[in-house]
């Protein structure tokens, strides 16, 4: 008599961990706050269901498109991907685009955890900043797997906060306690100039975010050794930002005016539903922040490693250190200025991605 063998099917731990580094990567400060969301969604009505919506497609397709290329080049750091992108001739021109995104989206973190701190507690600023930049320099000191398990750890705290306000907030909206989704008034929105339309606003939005996870992905190209796990990791990712920023989208439009009046607009969402839930959505901000600070800083001093000749965990220690001195600045100041001109710095490399997938392709082909 025979003995049938029945095999368990096997859990993609690669897939779930790089959909859980693209979601960490893209979910800053900015973004989990609801600060981006109001200046590249919410100032636009009709329009701003559109640019949700046509952002979390782009977000999957060019997600996938970059895990492709990362698993088929089986790149290291960014400059071998970029080589495939943009060229040798532009090589230097993008790395230094990339680079100089990399440390300000780390100074916008420690922002976020000033602004966090000031809405949240009494303490000093610095002391939040030191905490953030310790959990920072642990997990860069780590390299690839630091990165990716503190990603894996805090993605399901990053993701769950927002849809659960959102959920909490239509409740709210159903028994009459919050006004249904509406427009805000005119006087309220603060009208960003680079930002003239839904369709541009949603395009520059996925492209500043791709810039930080060009460089995360592409030093990750020897441990997605299997492209399908690859593309398929980048998809659940996309999809997550996507239910990410329908959550975020929800949210503020029921909680009215206010939101345009305070740093950190989800937070004051989540206050008014109960001091517990203004509890959770701290902490989940200040994953956010962490996870994208580390990611950036990680990939930034990857890169910088060979060039100034020094250790990387030294390298990482001191991009930390120079983010926290100008974190001063204004976390909303530094949200509405420095991302929308990146966004179009970044717009090029967007179209290498899908030219240089193009040619894979077709090399494949042959």
């Amino acid at each position: 008599m025979k003995t049938r063998c029945v095999t368990t099917p096997r859990i993609d731990w690669t897939g779930i961990k790089l959909a859980a580094t693209y979601l960490g990567a893209v979910v800053g400060a900015g973004f989990a706050s609801g600060q981006e969301h109001l200046h590249f969604f919410g100032q636009f009505s009709p329009g701003g269901e559109l640019g949700v919506g046509m952002a979390g497609v782009l977000f999957v397709v060019f997600g996938v498109l970059l895990a492709d290329l990362v698993s088929r080049h089986r790149t290291s750091s960014p400059e071998d991907l970029l080589g495939h992108i943009a060229g040798k001739a532009m090589t230097p021109v993008v790395d230094g685009l990339l680079t100089a995104f990399m440390f300000c989206s780390v100074c916008i973190m420690l922002a976020g955890t000033v602004a966090l701190l000031k809405e949240q507690t009494s303490l000093p600023p610095h002391i939040g900043v030191g905490l953030t930049a310790l959990v920072i320099l642990i997990a860069c000191t780590r390299g690839v797997e630091g990165v990716l398990y503190l990603n894996a750890f805090m993605s399901p705290v990053l993701l769950g906060a927002p849809i659960l306000v959102a959920t909490l907030s239509l409740v709210q909206v159903r028994r009459g306690l919050l006004r249904p989704p509406c427009t805000p008034a005119p006087e309220v929105i603060g009208r960003n100039s680079l930002l003239p339309a839904w369709p541009v606003a949603s395009v520059l939005y996925v492209s500043y975010n791709l810039l930080i996870v060009i460089g995360t992905f592409a030093s990750m190209g020897n441990e997605l050794a299997r492209a399908r796990a690859a593309r398929r990791g980048a998809a659940m990712g996309g999809v997550a930002l996507t239910l990410f920023m329908a959550a975020i989208h929800v949210t503020l439009a029921v909680h009215g005016d206010a939101v345009w009046t305070t740093e950190v607009p989800m937070l004051l969402a989540a206050s008014r539903l109960g001091p517990g839930l203004r509890g959770l959505y701290s902490i989940s901000l200040w994953c956010a922040m962490v996870t994208t600070a580390a990611t950036g800083c990680f990939s930034l001093s990857r890169r910088l490693e060979k060039r100034l000749r020094l250790p990387q965990p030294a390298i990482a220690i001191l991009v930390t250190i120079l983010a926290a001195l100008l974190a001063q600045v204004g976390f909303a100041s530094l949200v509405s200025r420095v991302y929308p001109v990146f966004g179009y710095l970044g717009l090029p490399l967007v179209f290498g991605i899908a030219l240089a997938t193009i040619r894979s392709r077709v090399t494949i082909m042959r």
